[in-house]
C-alpha cells in the first residue's frame, strides 16, 4: 500500500502537502465537501509554470456561482505521477477535494493530530 501523510492543524483542518513532479510542494486543506481535484494559490500556479488551459464555472458555498481559472498540474501522488486540471485560487488557499480520495483509505486521527491517505494496490 502507499500512502500520503499530513496533520491536523490548529483550526481542527486535514492537512496533507501535494508534491509536483518537478518536487515543489504546497500543504493543502482536505475538503470532501469539494467535489474537484486541486484548487491551488495563483502564486503558486505561475511560479511552478503551469500551463493555463481555460475557465470553469463553478457553484461555491451557498448557491454563489463564480468563474475560475483551471490549469494543468503534474503531480506526484500516492505512487503515482500524472497531469491533472486543477483550479486557480485568487488567494493563498490550497484543497484537495474528493477526487483525489476516489479509491483511497482516509484516516483523520484528532486524539494524535495525523491524516492517512491508502491507496490499496
Amino acid at each position: 500500500m502507499v500512502n500520503e501523510n499530513g496533520f491536523v492543524n490548529k483550526n481542527l483542518e486535514a492537512v496533507v502537502q501535494i508534491r509536483l513532479s518537478n518536487e515543489a510542494a504546497v500543504e493543502c486543506v482536505l475538503d470532501t465537501g469539494f467535489n474537484g481535484s486541486l484548487l491551488l494559490p495563483r502564486k503558486f500556479v505561475e511560479d511552478n509554470s503551469m500551463l493555463f488551459v481555460g475557465h470553469e464555472e463553478v457553484d461555491l458555498v451557498e448557491g454563489i456561482s463564480a468563474e475560475i481559472d483551471t490549469a494543468l498540474a503534474e503531480v506526484k501522488w500516492l505512487g503515482d505521477e500524472f497531469s491533472i486540471r486543477i483550479f486557480v485560487s485568487e488567494t493563498n488557499e490550497a484543497l484537495i477535494g474528493a477526487e483525489m480520495l476516489v479509491d483511497t483509505i482516509l484516516e483523520i486521527d484528532y486524539i494524535n493530530s495525523t491524516v492517512k491517505i491508502t491507496k490499496p494496490k
